[in-house]
């Protein structure tokens, strides 16, 4: 696919979800805590509505910085690389537009990017799926939000992308950006280590050179942020600290895999059905569930590299009790819709005409409860 061909496919995509998006407007009352929405419908939400939760925070961070004494320190949770993109590129003097902006070129490149990776391995047939999936994913409003999505995802397929093209420096350096930009960024630095080793023949002795360097470079990014927060707060792990208030998150103990499994049980029978938090759990869980079969099956099946980094990403949040933005996260985990386009490709059509029914009404209730001010991911 052309970068032209790209660029239509989010248009076209984007303007579906604010189609879905106007009559939930008028259809749901809004929440109006945690988001900019007014209690009535207005011409403001329709732009508003797309930073809800932590939208609020990178937009107060690209305006006022961290530490502001107006402002909560919960906004040290949050990482730099995008709220700083959104105050360095703000040409036209509003931060939600140039939080916007940002999401979508990034997404469109992104995209553009993730084509030509997996078309390295793969016909092109699997890399169009792979693209069309990644949109069709429930949550994947948030590329089209002011989260870090688009542009961590952009950074992510840039490493792997010149990884194997064997250009380690540019690899190692959007690594390092992914790093500052989510914390899971710092995944990347092994699976690079990974390509690193492939591709200097498996063989450890000519993998020690001078270009053997690079690989020091990925985890910069975290320890810049960690050194900025240990200066301002006095704890280098200051943003992990304030997720247990800020999310729930329990981060004194680990909390294995079935335990988190067996908590969900629990909600699904005793949360309210008809609460919207309960399609919360169940597209938690269901997103849990979709990456945990696939890192099961897709072992062997695709790049271990890419396998690496999605099972990393995917067991971090995991420890701490929750399946809690797990739905969000797994829009960065590009192997994982890798792989079901190969499924999908090998398999019979109900299978992929079941996938895309199910994620289809899962993204109309997304869309819907998000844009209202109901917490999805």
């Amino acid at each position: 696919m052309s970068l032209k061909e790209i660029l239509k496919l989010v248009l076209g995509w984007r303007l579906l979800i604010v189609i879905v998006a106007l009559p939930a407007m008028f259809l749901l009352a809004p929440r109006t805590r945690f988001t900019n929405l007014t209690p009535t419908p207005s011409v403001a939400n329709v732009f508003s509505m797309w930073s809800n939760f932590d939208g609020l925070h990178y937009l107060d961070l690209a305006e006022f910085g961290y530490g502001y004494q107006h402002k909560t320190d919960m906004d040290y949770a949050f990482f730099p690389v995008y709220p700083w993109a959104i105050k360095t590129f703000n040409v036209f003097g509003n931060y939600l537009a140039s939080g916007l902006i940002i999401s979508h070129l990034s997404l469109i490149l992104a995209l553009y990017f993730l084509y030509k990776l997996v078309a390295i391995d793969f016909k092109k047939k699997i890399a169009k799926e792979t693209i069309i999936l990644t949109l069709l994913f429930p949550t994947s409003l948030f590329f089209g939000s002011v989260y870090t999505e688009s542009l961590f995802i952009l950074l992510a397929v840039l490493s792997f992308y010149f990884a194997r093209k064997n250009q380690f420096f540019l690899a190692c350096t959007f690594a390092a950006i992914a790093s500052a930009t989510k914390i899971t960024g710092i995944f990347l630095w092994p699976a690079l280590i990974y390509e690193f080793w492939l591709a200097h023949g498996q063989d450890i002795r000519k993998s020690l050179n001078l270009s053997t360097i690079w690989l020091a470079i990925p985890p910069l990014g975290l320890i810049s942020f960690m050194r900025f927060q240990y200066i301002k707060t006095g704890n280098a792990l200051f943003f992990a600290t304030l997720q247990s208030n800020f999310t729930g998150r329990s981060m004194d103990k680990l909390i294995l895999l079935h335990q988190v499994y067996f908590r969900y049980a629990k909600m699904l029978i005793f949360t309210d059905h008809l609460d919207p938090l309960f399609f919360t759990v169940v597209l938690e869980l269901l997103s849990a569930s979709l990456i945990l079969l696939v890192l099961i099956f897709s072992l062997k099946k695709i790049r271990l590299s890419y396998w690496l980094y999605s099972l990393l990403s995917f067991i971090l949040p995991t420890l701490t009790g929750t399946f809690m933005s797990v739905p969000r996260f797994t829009l960065v985990l590009f192997p994982v819709f890798l792989y079901l386009a190969l499924f999908f490709e090998k398999n019979h059509p109900y299978f992929r005409y079941a996938y895309y029914t199910l994620c289809l009404t899962m993204t109309l209730f997304s869309i819907f409860f998000f844009t209202r001010g109901y917490f999805i991911s």
